[in-house]
């Protein structure tokens, strides 16, 4: 090693002229070899770009041949992808190498034989890269002298492990690997830190030629990407320029290409792009405004092309400036509602004219105009695209009209006639009430035809308001009108009622009472309730419906219950609209038992000359429908009718009875439903 050779003199040095012992200079010489081992550890190591990964195995020239191999990230399947040269053994064979590596690389290039010969002179006389100067970093340059290798197979957006090893080592050693490194895409990879800054350029009508300064170069610059576009034309794009460096001051370093595929009379733009070999981009160059003209030649060139509102004159104000009005025959003007067009000539002005008034447009609307200069023989290129918009300068005073309001079921339906011919659209406002302020209800309403016309859906209201409606006009000039008159929409409530809950009967003196829960907590909306009964199993009917003097109280009392008879209530709620809710759910049977049949009181019995008289007193507050009159006597095991007078009567004459016969009586009194009553204690008489 050359480091090594250089340490050894110094250490031979170092003992005539010192009395140091052999072992302390020993320790010295190793202390020096190690300053050199960080530079030796940083390889093996891999650049990555778009035209592939360059692996270098080492800063020594003629070291061992060696192997390379490739692990994709995530497994340790090794694969091998190439296998060093040896050192180069003339000038001619590092030529030829080298030739064969350009087609691996866009921005490698073949060298000339007298090239050759200067890098394998400068290679002969070298121990390590560092000595070769900048072409110790060319890795076209390194591969021929057998100390790396670019891999193109490697694919963009991936991770990929590189290890080395000897030619003759066994497949299990371990080798020297690297670092994962990850594929840059095919458009972009590791920004270089240089940027190129313009210095001046030539342009003849035939080429252009622009010259730049790289203040911080690097040694890996392999070459340009220029990009061009024709000024307000086109759009950025790569051309084929040539280019080429030139060596500065210091460290300085110089750059140029020119463009020879370019037109007479143009206006270019360009911006450059410095690439190392690997394809990797530096910093793009500022954007560099060239007017390709000839000696003696003046293209007009429009400068300071400006779009202002002019409220006054109701248009669009254009302004513009010409560099020169030579072989110029007029000025055309075209304006398009998108920046993307279609564009449409709206005036040509003439070569002297700076201004142009556009009537022809809508307050606050964006336009976009581009001046396209006609030459007397060459088409000359357009403006750029400017925007424009005149501000609002038409009042809006006159309200809509007529504003009428129709009911569907589902929908509100409102017409109004327009008023003003600049209308834009209208707006439907809102209120829950005529204390609150309006609120915007819908959006911009498109004005079509001398009327408007909006529907808007019930559903879409909250229930418990009577809103009240008006509408506004818009014009082009974006100022609202005044309201137009007010409408009122019918109160908005639920499509159901609160079904009454919990129906009861409470028995009473006189009657029933019933009772249910109190809806309105639930339904503020009910007014008032409805009563159906169903009287032993009969035909449902309504029995009570309350008006506005009940104020919808959850009970009615039934003072029309009769006993014996089995009742059953169902009970719904009512709103003013005539909606009524469904059915409740029916209380559980009530029956009321009748009243007993009272015995007749005070029987009495007499012996006549006509026959046994029998007299009785009728129970108070009983009306009977019949008395019925028994009759027995001791040999008689039963009772046996004898009579059956009017419920009215209280006296009777037994004519049959035969004299000289003990006899017993006994009376019951019957009612209209044909109840009858206990017996009567029996009274006897012997006659």
């Amino acid at each position: 090693m050359e480091a090594a050779n250089r340490i050894l003199l110094v250490f031979k040095a170092i003992k005539k002229r010192t009395k140091v012992r052999v072992t302390e200079a020993a320790i010295l010489v190793q202390f020096l070899l190690l300053l050199t081992l960080p530079a030796v550890a940083q390889f093996p190591n891999v650049k990555t770009g778009r035209y592939g990964a360059f692996v270098q195995a080492s800063r020594e020239l003629r070291g061992p041949r060696f192997v390379v191999e490739r692990s994709e990230s995530g497994t340790r399947d090794w694969k091998r992808v190439a296998v060093s040269d040896y050192a180069p053994r003339s000038a001619e064979e590092l030529r030829v190498r080298m030739l064969s590596l350009v087609a691996k690389n866009p921005l490698y290039s073949p060298v000339s034989d007298t090239m050759a010969v200067v890098l394998f002179q400068r290679f002969s006389a070298a121990d390590f890269t560092d000595s070769l100067y900048t072409y110790g970093y060319n890795p076209q340059v390194l591969e021929a002298l057998g100390v790396g290798y670019l891999d193109t197979s490697a694919v963009a957006g991936r991770t990929y492990e590189y290890r080395l090893k000897g030619l003759k080592e066994a497949e299990t050693a371990p080798g020297r690997g690297t670092k994962p490194v990850t594929m840059p895409g095919r458009t972009v990879g590791e920004r270089i830190g240089t940027t190129p800054r313009s210095l001046r350029y030539r342009a003849d009508g035939f080429t252009v030629e622009v010259h730049y300064w790289l203040k911080k170069p690097v040694p890996t610059l392999a070459g340009l990407r220029v990009r061009r576009a024709a000024y307000a034309q086109t759009d950025f794009a790569d051309v084929p320029a040539e280019w080429g460096f030139r060596k500065g001051k210091k460290d300085s370093l110089f750059v140029f290409f020119l463009d020879r595929n370019v037109r007479r009379k143009m206006l270019y733009q360009y911006s450059v792009t410095p690439l190392d070999f690997l394809g990797n981009e530096g910093q793009p160059s500022d954007t560099l405004t060239i007017a390709n003209l000839r000696g003696g030649d003046a293209l007009p060139v429009i400068a300071q092309f400006r779009a202002a509102s002019a409220e006054k004159q109701q248009a669009i104000r254009l302004s513009w400036r010409l560099s020169s009005t030579k072989d110029l025959r007029s000025v055309d003007v075209w304006r398009s509602n998108r920046f993307e067009g279609p564009f449409a000539r709206v005036a040509t002005a003439l070569p002297g004219d700076t201004v142009y008034f556009d009537a022809n447009v809508e307050p606050v609307e964006s336009y976009y105009y581009q001046l396209r200069p006609n030459g007397y023989y060459d088409e000359l290129p357009a403006s750029v695209k400017v925007s424009g918009m005149v501000k609002a300068y038409r009042s809006n005073l006159t309200a809509p009209a007529f504003l009428k309001l129709r009911v569907t079921p589902d929908s509100l339906h409102f017409d109004w006639s327009r008023t003003a011919t600049d209308t834009r659209g209208y707006y439907l406002y809102y209120s829950p009430d005529p204390k609150t302020p309006f609120v915007q209800y819908s959006g911009l309403i498109s004005a079509t035809g001398t009327s408007g016309h909006q529907a808007v859906a019930v559903a879409n209201l909250p229930v418990g308001f009577s809103y009240r409606w008006a509408v506004a006009s818009l014009n082009t000039s974006y100022n609202v009108s005044p309201m137009s008159n007010e409408v009122y929409s019918p109160l908005r409530l639920p499509n159901r009622v609160a079904t009454p809950l919990n129906p009861v009967v409470l028995p009473q003196e006189r009657g029933v009472l019933v009772v249910w829960d109190n809806m309105i907590e639930l339904d503020r909306y009910i007014t008032g309730y409805v009563v159906y009964r169903t009287v032993d199993g009969q035909k449902e009917q309504e029995v009570y419906r309350q008006t506005g003097t009940d104020r919808a109280r959850n009970a009615w009392a039934d003072s029309s219950v009769v006993r014996g008879r089995t009742y059953t209530y169902r009970v719904k709620a009512m709103r003013n609209d005539a909606v009524e809710s469904a059915f409740s759910a029916a209380t559980s049977p009530y029956f009321r038992e009748l009243a007993p049949v009272l015995p007749l009181r005070g029987l009495g019995v007499i012996p006549t000359t006509e026959g046994v008289r029998l007299s009785w007193s009728t129970p108070l507050d009983q009306q009977l429908d019949g008395v019925q009159v028994f009759r027995y006597t001791a040999k008689t095991t039963k009772p046996r009718l004898i009579a059956t007078l009017p419920g009215r009567m209280t006296e009777y004459v037994d004519r049959d009875a035969t004299p000289g016969i003990s006899y017993f009586y006994t009376l019951v009194a019957v009612q209209p439903d044909k109840r009858e009553s206990d017996p009567t204690d029996p009274v006897g008489i012997n006659w």
